[in-house]
């Protein structure tokens, strides 16, 4: 019998990880020096004495809960933006404005300016928001301008208007568009967020214990925290994807 479809996936990708982690091995072995570039073992020891410490577990959650929270109101004005923006010519070249720009400008840029004008607890938070908000905004109204005229069409026929056509016509016809816009922006919110604990340094963080243990030239550390930050954005996108089946 051959394999089943799952199965032979499951293979390749264990053989692909076992792959790189050899690689990471090799080039543990060729530098010579932990500090630089841990092997995997003692980046697993580091992570494995990190799964012990309360502080940990905080930093993760606060982490969390900041992309979050950044992503939800990135998503909530990006529906809110999108709607006006179908309703009114004006609204839509005033909202391409910031849409672009924000797109070009670095994430070190943003958070600096962030920093002059915010406290360091809210920092990342609000990075998250505005990197994340040209990217939903911008797939939400693509995907409310690709919806077919014969649901228009219906709509004004049955008379269904305001918060009955958002919710009935607008929102399930563009779900394709509002699902590419938040897987997307699920990666770019843990980067972002992250960047930004990390020069913000909130004392209860995933980036700042990333800075300190590069402030101490502790590499297993370093790589252990960003070990869990992998993890955990795999997990938060993971979510996404199952909450976004659902819906």
């Amino acid at each position: 019998m051959k394999p089943k479809t799952g199965e032979k996936r499951i293979g390749k990708k264990t053989v692909a990880v076992l792959l790189w982690l050899a690689l990471w091995q090799l080039g543990a072995m060729t530098f010579g020096r932990s500090f630089v570039l841990p092997s995997p073992v003692f980046t697993c020891k580091a992570l494995l004495d990190l799964l012990v410490q309360p502080l940990f577990w905080r930093s993760c959650g606060v982490t969390m809960l900041r992309v979050a929270a950044g992503l939800a109101l990135a998503s909530l004005l990006g529906f809110l933006g999108a709607w006006a923006a179908t309703k009114s010519s004006w609204m839509r070249a005033i909202l391409s404005v910031p849409a672009a720009v924000i797109k070009s400008v670095p994430v070190m840029s943003v958070i600096l300016i962030a920093l002059l004008c915010l406290a360091s607890s809210i920092v990342p938070t609000f990075v998250c928001f505005l990197m994340c908000f040209p990217v939903m905004y911008t797939n939400i109204l693509q995907g409310f301008d690709s919806v077919p005229v014969e649901y228009r069409e219906l709509a004004q026929v049955y008379r269904i208007r305001g918060a009955k056509y958002f919710g009935r016509i607008l929102v399930p016809a563009s779900m394709g568009y509002i699902r590419a816009g938040l897987l997307l922006s699920c990666g770019l919110a843990w980067k972002s967020t992250v960047a930004a604990e990390v020069l913000s340094s909130p004392r209860v963080s995933m980036g700042y214990h990333l800075l300190s243990a590069k402030m101490y030239l502790d590499g297993p550390s370093l790589f252990a925290w960003t070990v869990g930050i992998v993890l955990l954005s795999m997990l938060f996108e993971k979510c996404v994807r199952l909450a976004l089946r659902r819906w």
